[in-house]
Parts: structure tokens; C-alpha cells; sequence
């Protein structure tokens, strides 16, 4: 699926998702989970009686369920729901992160430009502040993936990493700077 479909499938399938959501949730264990999930457990399927029957005893479809196509039925809302909340959260991220490489391009050329300057000798107070400028960059790709739609950060320690970096540069070369007027 192309991007774009992708992007534009994500809002459909959020509305199927709440459009076949139960109501509030009530944990209960039924017979048809019961027997359902005990004949998973038994035929050595991936999902053991506890997990099978914790997730469906959450559902209320699933804890009306009368028989195992009632009980499979509810499984599959169950499936969509998490399915369709996964992708809004990455259609999020995407976005969030493409804010992110927005701000890093940036800094690239921002920290090239300051190389070019400190290797001419035009490292002044412009140039530091361009470098420390830099240094604030993964900050805020920090804060718009944890405060975005997404709540998500992946690049949590490479955030960390470029702002140390980049924040190391800087003070070198202002101390570098300062040593050679001195």
C-alpha cells in the first residue's frame, strides 16, 4: 500500500474501528470464552487459556458471545481496534518525526556553516551562537515526539547524543576561539 492510501486508509479504518467498538468494558469470563479459549489452550495454538481469556473477558462482545464464532467475531473487533489505534499512532510518529528531520537538516547545515566560518577564522559571536543554536535542535525534535499526537520518542538516546555533540563542539571551538585571541 502506497503512502498516500495508507494515509488516507488510516481515518476509514479508525471510523470502522469505533464504529464496531463495544460499550464500557466489564471483565467476565463466560462459558463460550471459557471454551473457547480451553480449546486453544488445548490444541496447542500460540495463545495460552489465561491470555485468550484476559483479553476477551475485557470485551463485552466477546462476554455476550454464545459460541466460538460469536467468541471469533469479537476476537477480530478486538484485532481492529488495536490494529487501526497502532496506526493512527504511527500516522502520528511519521508526521512527528518528519518535523524531526526538518529540524536535523537544519542543524546539518547550520553546524557546516560553522565549520566553514571556524576554518576561516570568522568563528565570532555569530558563529557561536549559530553553533549553539545547533545544539538545541534535538531538543525539539525530543519535545515533538513526547508532547506530539504520537507520544512516542524512538530517538530518545540519539537526541541525547547530537545535543551532547553538538553542545561539545561548540564550547571547544568557543574555547578554541578564545585561546587564540589570549
Amino acid at each position: 500500500m502506497s503512502s498516500a492510501m495508507a494515509h488516507h486508509a488510516a481515518p476509514l479504518l479508525l471510523l470502522l474501528a469505533v464504529a464496531i467498538a463495544p460499550g464500557p468494558t466489564v471483565a467476565t469470563t463466560t462459558p463460550a470464552i471459557n471454551a473457547t479459549c480451553t480449546a486453544l489452550d488445548a490444541g496447542r495454538y500460540d495463545h495460552p487459556y489465561s491470555y485468550c481469556a484476559g483479553v476477551l473477558s475485557a470485551d463485552p462482545a466477546a462476554a455476550a458471545a454464545t459460541d466460538e464464532r460469536g467468541v471469533a467475531a469479537a476476537a477480530i473487533n478486538v484485532s481492529a481496534r488495536g490494529a487501526a489505534s497502532t496506526l493512527s499512532v504511527l500516522t502520528d510518529l511519521v508526521d512527528e518525526l518528519g518535523r524531526c528531520r526538518e529540524y536535523y537538516g537544519s542543524m546539518v547545515g547550520s553546524l557546516a556553516g560553522v565549520f566553514d566560518d571556524f576554518q576561516a577564522g570568522r568563528f565570532d559571536d555569530a558563529a557561536l551562537a549559530k553553533a549553539r543554536s545547533a545544539a538545541a535542535v534535538p531538543e525539539k525534535c525530543d519535545i515533538v515526539l513526547v508532547q506530539g499526537n504520537a507520544k512516542k520518542d524512538p530517538f530518545t538516546k540519539e537526541n541525547v547524543d547530537n545535543k551532547r555533540l553538538s553542545g561539545l563542539a561548540g564550547d571547544i571551538a568557543a574555547l578554541a576561539t578564545s585561546s587564540k585571541k589570549g
